[in-house]
């Protein structure tokens, strides 16, 4: 079954998948954020260092399972799989977009 996505939120995933930080990065707006891990990583450079970091300490996927839109952007349930205990897992990425951009990202 396919999902159907918003094109910023497809474009996000398919980098995170190819474990591109530049591509990840590529997707939020200038002051773009991300709140992963109890942590807070705003603008390009920070999102390009905190997809580096993650992508090298897990090698995780992401497989969308779900969309719900909001009137904000989106909530996406997506089966996390890679290197960490026990995995996969089901976790929510919350997107706020500001027109063709992320302009916010909490996984939780």
């Amino acid at each position: 079954m396919m999902i159907e996505l918003p094109a910023v939120v497809a474009d996000y995933f398919n980098a995170d998948n190819a474990h591109d930080a530049d591509g990840v990065a590529a997707c939020f707006g200038e002051d773009g954020e991300v709140r992963d891990e109890h942590e807070r990583h705003q603008g390009h450079d920070a999102i390009r260092a905190w997809k580096r970091a993650t992508g090298a300490k897990y090698a995780a996927t992401i497989a969308p399972l779900d969309c719900t839109l909001t009137a904000r952007g989106c909530v996406i349930k997506g089966e996390v799989s890679g290197n960490f205990p026990g995995s996969p897992v089901v976790l929510g990425f919350d997107f706020q977009l500001a027109g063709a951009k992320i302009a916010a990202l909490e996984i939780r």
